[in-house]
């Protein structure tokens, strides 16, 4: 006896494109519909509660600001990175019970930049910079106190080399 023939695959691609699209949709009337500003710990709860499967990223790209650490770990930029760990060492230290959120947004955030590192379509310069910011995140992961001390170090010599380098 024959099986039915079921094509199934093309729907679940298309479902799966599909949500990251409703789910934004989503966060975007219920933001509208509570009249929020600003997106800050109860707003979280909520949307959570709300849109249970709903991304940390999606958050980034709203129009309104976005507290940490549920803005996530920002890496356009290592100035961006440096003020994003910045703002994530004060609520790690401020807040013991939302360390473990604070640190898993820095491993995803890592494994996202180590990626890009490491990846042949992206060039040279932009490879060399998310190296660099996984290392940042690596000390910030190692002791996230002594990350703002160690940052200022750093920037200073990066900024040094970059001066000897251009001259």
């Amino acid at each position: 006896m024959k099986r039915p023939w079921r094509c199934t695959s093309v729907r679940r691609a298309v479902d799966q494109e599909a949500k990251p699209v409703a789910r934004q949709r989503r966060l975007r009337e219920l933001i509208a519909a509570r009249g929020w500003q600003r997106i800050g710990e109860t707003e979280w709860s909520d949307i959570l509660t709300t849109i249970p499967d709903i991304a940390l990223r999606s958050l980034q790209a709203l129009e309104i600001p976005v507290d940490p650490p549920w803005c996530g770990v920002r890496q356009h930029s290592l100035e961006e990175l440096e003020a994003s760990l910045r703002e994530m060492s004060e609520v790690y230290a401020a807040r013991p019970d939302l360390r473990r959120f604070c640190r898993e947004r820095v491993i995803e955030a890592r494994t996202r930049a180590q990626y890009a590192s490491r990846n042949a379509r992206v060039d040279e310069h932009k490879r060399r910079l998310k190296a660099e910011m996984a290392q940042w995140m690596l000390v910030w992961l190692g002791d996230p106190a002594l990350f703002v001390t160690w940052a200022h170090v750093r920037s200073g010599l990066l900024r040094h080399n970059w001066r000897s380098n251009s001259t």
